[in-house]
């Protein structure tokens, strides 16, 4: 297991220093060498969106209980939880893998196995959400290409890596049994159509009621990515050197 671990991460190290290697700087702060093809990508992903995701989640809006849908939420939330203390781990923020550690083992012990948010009840910290890319982040890989991956949306090329990384580390995945991923991924799936239908106002302003739903989806990803991992990188920063004089 551990070795499958370290394959799994250095793979994306390997992907991300390609990537970094060969990304020129950019005078405007957006690096979209690919844009023809990266809007051709997003105008699939607006029709499957129109066509499919976003009736999908109007219907599940109408038809699945609050509290149907916030014990989904909450499931997927839990068994997010240990790719997040991996990660944590990866970029030495041991007060985040505490943290999440501490949130895990309450919610799946004492909240039915993470349907219930019991932490949170009960006033600990919220989980910090994270990711492979910000990891590599924090150790100064370069962001990539602006992409538009199928289905997915937004992503950066470093984020993209850390998307494949993390799909293939899960934690969760690799400790259950392979017939898990009959129950997990379906799970995941709804989750997002359950976030679809919360963010639906959002969501439609960018896709539907913008002059150009590329621009506005690039700048407003890119944006919000950067400012994530800024914060990230600053708290590593901050961190005492325990061996400074």
């Amino acid at each position: 297991m551990i070795h499958y671990f370290f394959h799994t991460i250095c793979s994306g190290v390997v992907l991300a220093v390609l990537a970094g290697c060969s990304t020129p700087p950019s005078s405007n702060g957006i690096y979209d060498p690919n844009e023809t093809l990266n809007r051709k990508i997003h105008n699939f992903n607006k029709a499957l969106d129109s066509n499919l995701v976003a009736p999908v989640a109007r219907g599940y809006g109408k038809t699945v209980p609050l509290q149907a849908d916030r014990a989904i939420s909450n499931v997927a939330a839990n068994l997010a939880i240990p790719g997040e203390i991996v990660n944590s781990a990866l970029q030495l923020r041991l007060d985040d893998v505490v943290i999440n550690t501490i949130r895990l083992t309450t919610n799946t012990i004492f909240g039915a196995g993470g349907i219930i948010n019991t932490a949170t009840l009960i006033g600990m910290d919220e989980d910090v959400k994270t990711d492979f890319g910000e990891t590599l982040a924090v150790y100064g890989f370069s962001e990539g290409r602006y992409l538009e991956v199928p289905i997915f949306g937004p992503r950066t090329e470093r984020a993209t890596y850390g998307l494949i990384v993390d799909f293939f580390l899960d934690p969760i995945g690799n400790l259950l049994p392979s017939s898990s991923r009959k129950v997990t991924f379906p799970l995941y799936v709804v989750d997002k159509v359950g976030d679809r239908n919360e963010y639906a106002d959002a969501i439609n302003g960018i896709l539907y009621e913008s002059e150009d739903s590329y621009i506005a989806a690039r700048s407003l990803y890119l944006q919000n990515r950067r400012f994530k991992i800024g914060s990230s990188i600053n708290n590593i920063a901050d961190l005492e050197d325990p061996y400074a004089d």
